[in-house]
């Protein structure tokens, strides 16, 4: 395989954990509903929260995943 093909696979596995990982820390629904309701703290919508940051994280990381591995699917083929 050739240099190029490490690096892709590389970007992929890499950008595969960060996908992972910001898909574990955020909050689940159930935690964001009783923040709706009154009896959480509201920093969904805050600019700058750790909410908007992983969400931006995890739209990211997926595409940079799925780009990385149609490249790994040209190139092997």
């Amino acid at each position: 395989m050739s240099a190029l093909m490490y690096v892709v696979q590389a970007i992929a596995l890499l950008s595969g954990v960060a996908l992972v990982v910001s898909v574990m820390l955020q909050t689940s629904k159930a935690e964001s509903f009783s923040a709706a309701m009154g009896t959480g703290s509201d920093t969904r919508f805050k600019p700058g929260s750790r909410e908007e940051w992983l969400y931006k994280l995890t739209r990211v990381s997926a595409i940079i995943w799925i780009v990385s591995c149609l490249v790994v699917a040209v190139l092997y083929y």
